[in-house]
């Protein structure tokens, strides 16, 4: 439960464990209330990375932003999403967004993404989103045009993708190490093609 004009921010960062599950719940109790759920989720192994979140927000003014972010670098790697924002019909003048984008980086890589919005409200302003992807060919072209080698750009791009997460723990020695022991797990795990 998240009280009246509170703000709660949640920053995560999961990379370990063969089967790593993370169940969020928050209600914001009261108006003018701010939740932020943001999260970074990495199998670079036979893991399963697995995050189910209910947001419930039951007041006027409420605002939310969720941002799940993963990457599956290992073929019997696998992740989860299963988002549930609930904007009910007192939630009026709420803004809730919901954004989970994945990263695959093996051919039999697998994620299941199920963001899920429900408006009862009708003065709202509410977004959701779901993308999953290899690089993409554009992106490693802009970097060869100016003469970095594919490989070189792909890991550049690999580790830039968690970055919208790990810039928002509010502590710079923290963000540093949470960047290295991305780029320990990840560099062995990287093909280079």
């Amino acid at each position: 439960m998240q009280g009246s004009k509170s703000v709660y921010e949640l920053i995560e960062v999961s990379t370990g464990g063969r089967l790593s599950r993370h169940n969020v719940h928050v209600q914001q109790e009261g108006p003018d209330t701010v939740t932020e759920l943001s999260s970074f989720h990495l199998s670079i192994d036979d893991q399963l990375q697995d995050l189910h979140s209910k947001l419930v927000l039951d007041h006027p003014r409420g605002f939310s932003r969720q941002l799940h972010k993963v990457i599956v670098a290992h073929s019997l790697g696998q992740a989860v999403f299963d988002g549930n924002v609930q904007v009910n019909r007192e939630a009026q003048q709420t803004d809730a967004g919901q954004l989970s984008r994945s990263l695959l980086l093996e051919p039999r890589a697998t994620v299941n993404v199920k963001p899920n919005l429900q408006i009862i409200a009708d003065d709202v302003k509410c977004s959701h989103g779901a993308a999953i992807s290899d690089l993409e060919e554009d992106q490693l072209f802009y970097f060869q045009a100016r003469g970095i080698d594919k490989s070189a750009a792909r890991k550049a791009l690999i580790f830039s993708f968690a970055a919208e997460v790990i810039e928002q723990f509010p502590d710079a020695t923290l963000q540093k190490e949470v960047e290295n022991l991305i780029t320990t797990l990840l560099t062995p795990a990287l093909p280079s093609r």
